[in-house]
């Protein structure tokens, strides 16, 4: 069976801090991970479509990695603990997976209700919405996620407009309502797998985080403080990685 791990890294004008300054770190985790469990990684590093936030770059991956039995995607500044089990011997094939969002309940709530005139009729409820840095899919996904590439290039004006209107992220919540516009079932699991705003939950500089989730979410942090963190803890860990 053939899987993939894969993030995207694309520089944008305008940003002092590069995603490459994040990616050259976070991806020597990963890399480490792939090489442990035979498991094939990939960065996207070039814009897939104009005037378009990396971001939703993840959804064209059936088109730059068509031939992979399973996927998971994460974010650029997620990190991978040197011993986390594998994820894809973890879950068996059949559910799209992603860990339940609720680190920011009124950034949830507002966002809900901000796009909610987008999905007219569409319920989406708070407790069972997610946060979409780590997916875990098949190749039988690939009409959900092909379809909902196609409803961003057709609906990117419009989804723009609320983006600068609401403030609530890029892909997020659009992708959470599209799920269920589908009627597609995403099976929510241990936020193990995406410890994310770990600074808001205070585990993260008393190092609480390397022994409670596989997978590190440096989210929550502005870019520069990101990169100065994940390099410290970088420096700190990496020797767990050597073999």
């Amino acid at each position: 069976m053939k899987t993939l791990i894969y993030t995207t890294s694309v520089n944008t004008d305008g940003r002092a801090i590069k995603d490459t300054n994040l990616c050259d770190v976070t991806r020597k985790s990963w890399e480490h991970y792939c090489k442990r469990y035979g498991i094939d990684f990939y960065v996207i590093d070039e814009a897939q479509h104009p005037d378009t936030s990396p971001h939703w770059f993840r959804y064209w991956i059936f088109q730059l990695k068509p031939d992979y039995d399973r996927y998971l995607y994460i974010d650029t500044d997620i990190m991978v603990k040197w011993d986390a089990p594998n994820i894809f011997e973890q879950f068996p094939k059949g559910k799209m997976r992603a860990i339940r969002d609720n680190s920011g309940l009124s950034w949830i709530w507002e966002g809900i209700n901000g796009y909610q005139s987008m999905f007219e009729g569409v319920e989406l409820p708070w407790d069972e919405y997610f946060n979409s840095g780590v997916l875990l899919f098949d190749k039988e996904h690939k009409h959900i996620i092909e379809t909902f590439k196609d409803f961003y290039i057709d609906n990117q004006t419009v989804i723009k407009q609320y983006r600068e209107t609401y403030r609530k992220g890029f892909d997020q919540t659009v992708f959470n309502y599209f799920i269920k516009y589908m009627g597609e079932n995403v099976e929510l699991i241990s936020e193990r797998w995406n410890l994310f705003h770990m600074i808001r939950r205070e585990i993260l500089y008393n190092g609480y985080f390397l022994n409670m989730g596989y997978f590190w979410h440096f989210n929550g942090l502005d870019r520069n403080t990101q990169v100065e963190s994940v390099q410290q803890i970088w420096q700190q860990i990496e020797k767990n990685y050597d073999n």
